[in-house]
């Protein structure tokens, strides 16, 4: 027989959803740290950290665009990844509003430190992939997002109000 999904089923299955493992990692310099991580990496959290990260490339390109744009920080990009995932997935104490420098100052010291690869070892098998392919599933869908707003401009700039062109009646072909 099927169960109920009351208050107190909700409770205990969001609890479990929750559920965090005591791992110990080291440092380059032989320090031990505990750190809790969790058991199942849950869909909703994943996208948090596909859309922070998107969130702080788009950062970095208004950034861009009234400052020079740093080779450091476009590089640092690479290491956002794994320590919005430390926030989301571990009790690392990562600021929620963190600027995209300090984020990428969190991350140059936990590499530095051996930490972030010691760390990643310990999530569990294939979850750290599906956090990779959510923010490539998420960067293509912003990706078509962009072209279509930068295709509706682009018409716009044309003379076309709506956005759209009229082509009935057109002898115009379009490939």
């Amino acid at each position: 027989m099927a169960k109920k999904l009351t208050a107190s089923e909700l409770g205990k299955l969001k609890s479990s959803l929750n559920k965090k493992k005591n791992e110990y990692i080291k440092t380059n310099d032989g320090e031990e740290y505990e750190v809790a991580v969790s058991v199942e990496f849950r869909d909703s959290l994943i996208e948090n950290v596909a859309m922070s990260y998107i969130g702080y490339l788009q950062e970095l390109r208004e950034t861009s665009k009234s400052d020079q744009l740093d080779n450091e920080l476009i590089k640092g990009t690479l290491k956002l990844v794994p320590v919005l995932a430390f926030r989301e997935f571990t009790n690392i104490p990562v600021p929620k509003k963190a600027t995209l420098k300090e984020i990428i100052g969190l991350s140059e010291l936990l590499a530095d430190k051996g930490i972030t690869e010691a760390l990643l070892s310990k999530f569990p098998e294939g979850e750290y992939q599906k956090i990779v392919d959510k923010i490539k599933e998420a960067a293509k869908s912003a990706k078509a997002t962009v072209g279509e707003i930068m295709l509706a401009n682009a018409l716009n700039q044309d003379g076309d109000k709506s956005g759209l062109h009229e082509s009935y009646g057109s002898d115009e072909s379009s490939e």
